[in-house]
C-alpha cells in the first residue's frame, strides 16, 4: 500500500505540474505595464519635441538680441550724423527718415523678442510639468515591473521545486510500479483512484467487498473492478 501511496503522491504532483505550466503573471499587471510604457514613450517624445522648441526659441531670442544691438549701433551712428553739423537740411531729413524707420524696426524687434521669450518660458513650464509626470509614471512602472519580476520568479521557482520533488519521488518508486503507473496513465489521466469508503475516486463506482478486503491488507496492488485503476485505501 505504501507503494501505491507514493504513486498517488506522484499523481498529485504531476497534476500540480500541469497546472503550473499554465500559470502566468497576472494579466491585469501586464496590461498596466504596457499602458504605462506607452505613456512613458509618449511623454519622452513630447519632452524631446519641447526641448527642440525651447532650443529654437532660445536661438531666436539670441538672434533678436544681436539684431537689437546692431540696430542700436546704427541708431547711434545716425543720431551722431544728424547732429554733428556735417549734413545739409535735405540730407538731415533723409537721415531722420532712416532713423525713424530704424526705430520702428527696433521696437518691432523688441516686441518680437519679448514674445519669443514668453514662448520660451511657457515651453519651459510645460517641459517641467511633463518631466514631473514622467518621473511619477516611471516610478509607478518600476514598482509594477518589480512586482512582475517577482511573480515571474515565483512561478519559475515553483516549477523548479515541483520538478525536483517529482524526480526525488520517482527515485523512491520501484521500476515495476512506475512502469505500471505509466501504462495505466495512457488510459486514464489519473491512474490511481482513492477509496475513502467503498467508491473509486476515478470512476465513482462502488468497489466490490473482496476488493475492499484486499485493500485493507498491507501488501499487494489492487485494481478497481470497474475502470482498472490502481486503488489507494485512504479511509476518512
Amino acid at each position: 500500500m505504501a507503494k501505491v501511496r507514493k504513486l498517488w503522491e506522484l499523481q498529485l504532483l504531476e497534476e500540480q505540474q500541469e497546472k503550473q505550466k499554465l500559470q502566468i503573471v497576472d494579466p491585469s499587471l501586464v496590461k498596466q505595464l504596457k499602458s504605462l510604457k506607452q505613456e512613458i514613450e509618449v511623454l519622452q517624445s513630447q519632452l524631446k519635441d519641447l526641448k527642440s522648441q525651447y532650443q529654437r526659441a532660445k536661438e531666436e531670442v539670441n538672434s533678436l538680441e544681436r539684431a537689437g544691438v546692431e540696430c542700436k549701433e546704427k541708431q547711434g551712428q545716425l543720431n551722431e550724423k544728424i547732429y554733428d553739423g556735417s549734413l545739409q537740411s535735405k540730407e538731415i531729413k533723409n537721415y531722420q527718415q532712416r532713423l525713424a524707420k530704424l526705430n520702428e524696426e527696433f521696437t518691432s524687434s523688441e516686441d518680437k523678442q519679448l514674445e519669443v521669450m514668453q514662448q520660451r518660458e511657457d515651453i519651459k513650464g510645460i517641459w517641467e510639468e511633463k518631466k514631473q509626470q514622467l518621473t511619477t509614471i516611471t516610478a509607478q512602472y518600476k514598482t509594477l515591473h518589480e512586482n512582475y519580476l517577482q511573480q515571474k520568479e515565483e512561478i519559475k521557482t515553483r516549477a523548479t521545486d515541483l520538478a525536483r520533488e517529482i524526480t526525488e519521488l520517482i527515485q523512491e518508486i520501484g521500476t515495476e510500479e512506475l512502469e505500471l503507473f505509466r501504462q495505466l496513465q495512457k488510459k486514464h489521466r489519473r491512474p490511481v483512484g482513492r477509496v475513502t469508503k467503498d467508491t473509486c475516486s476515478g470512476c465513482h463506482l462502488g468497489i466490490s467487498f473482496d476488493k475492499i478486503k484486499q485493500l485493507k491488507t498491507p501488501d499487494g496492488v489492487v485494481h478497481c473492478n470497474h475502470c482498472g485503476r490502481l486503488l489507494l485505501w485512504d479511509p476518512v
